[in-house]
């Protein structure tokens, strides 16, 4: 029988979040290449964004999953904190992350993601 990778971590928060990572990353990835290919984006900024997009998805399905197995319900409670938690973890990311360009770029004075990726 094959491996069956979704049951696998559906077993554990960490791994709930890390399937939440793979899928985040993974629409990321699409939508970066698309801009890509479109030249509105250069390779070490979609590189960049992916990053953050898989990091931030990967938070906010782990954080939302362990705040519906603390608040338990029906199935109804568990969507609505699901959709609450998560929605507002991926906020707060987000806005971090923007907090962190600006830091960065106020330090380089140049572009903040200079030295992130060494892509040419």
């Amino acid at each position: 029988m094959a491996f069956q990778l979704a049951p696998f971590l559906a077993q554990s928060v960490p791994g709930v979040g890390l399937l939440g990572a793979i899928v985040g990353g993974s629409a990321a990835l699409a939508k970066n290449y698309k801009d890509y290919k479109k030249g509105t984006v250069d390779a070490k900024h979609a590189s960049v964004d992916v990053g953050k997009e898989t990091a931030g998805a990967g938070m906010a399905t782990a954080v939302s999953a362990a705040a519906v197995g603390v608040v338990g319900g029906g199935l109804a409670v568990s969507l609505v904190t699901a959709l609450a938690v998560a929605t507002g973890a991926k906020y707060v990311w987000d806005r971090s992350m923007e907090q962190v360009d600006v830091i960065a770029a106020k330090h380089k004075k140049e572009d903040p993601f200079e030295e992130a990726l060494d892509v040419e």
